[in-house]
């Protein structure tokens, strides 16, 4: 990425640290959950065989895909966007506020500005017509976010059970039993809408669902390399709709 898109995330973030230069634990998660995703998406971007300059674009979008994140958890004290802001709104926001765009090319600012307004959107919600550039980095962006997410939840899982879940989304409860229409929505649809989540099992299916939503074929190997769909699995119940929801997920993906 570039050293002054790094240099002035930094220095944002810096504004909501404590006086012992720390950040409260649920923003000390998106800063690094900010550094993971930036790393995924230069691993995907260099895996496509993008310029060096591409590469560090990508690298660059995905460090700034959640900077709405911080000022919306100062303002609200919670990352639901249905009840507070949408982030990536927000995130657009502050860059602009901020003038990020000048730190950047008007090229590279449509992609940047692109990968933080979009990124949290469901795949039908995307805007039509977005130049080849913008396009790309949002794909990008999407999908190393989605592999980072994947990665925290599990580790979470497997930890305590996701004790923290329900300060993320206090609406959700720690139960494994999958709601019938969440199922029904993950068949039809391959998606599932965070409204009709209610129990950690809920959300791990909606997770499943972002198997068929990983836009670039690197992405998909990375998420088989790391075994992700395997241990999402094995941490749902084991019945017929469950199974057949991961039927086409734990292929081996071709070219990996």
């Amino acid at each position: 990425m570039t050293r002054r898109l790094q240099t002035w995330f930094e220095s944002f973030v810096g504004r909501y640290r404590g006086s012992d230069g720390a950040l409260c634990a649920p923003l000390e998660l998106k800063y690094r959950h900010s550094l993971r995703v930036a790393a995924n998406a230069r691993t995907i971007a260099a895996n496509l065989g993008l310029s060096p300059a591409q590469v560090r674009l990508a690298e660059g979008c995905g460090l700034l895909h959640d900077v709405g994140r911080f000022p919306q958890f100062a303002a609200h004290g919670s990352f639901r966007d249905a009840d507070t802001v949408d982030h990536g709104v927000e995130g657009r926001r502050v860059l602009e506020t901020e003038g990020v765009q000048r730190l950047v090319s008007p090229a590279d600012w449509d992609a940047v500005a692109a990968a933080v307004e979009y990124h949290n959107r469901r795949t039908a919600e995307l805007p039509e017509g977005l130049a080849p550039e913008p396009g790309l980095m949002l794909r990008v962006v999407r999908d190393a976010d989605k592999l980072d997410v994947l990665e925290l939840v599990l580790q979470s899982v497997a930890r305590d059970g996701f004790r923290e879940l329900p300060e993320m989304l206090p609406h959700i409860r720690l139960e494994r039993t999958v709601s019938p229409e969440v199922l029904a929505e993950a068949a039809a649809a391959r998606s599932v809408s965070l409204g009709n989540v209610s129990t950690l099992a809920d959300f791990l299916v909606l997770l499943a669902t972002w198997f068929h939503d990983l836009h670039h074929a690197p992405s998909r190997c990375l998420a088989f390399e790391r075994e992700l769909p395997g241990r999402l699995r094995r941490e749902l119940p084991d019945t017929p709709e469950v199974r057949a929801l991961f039927a086409g997920i734990e292929r081996p993906a071709v070219g990996c």
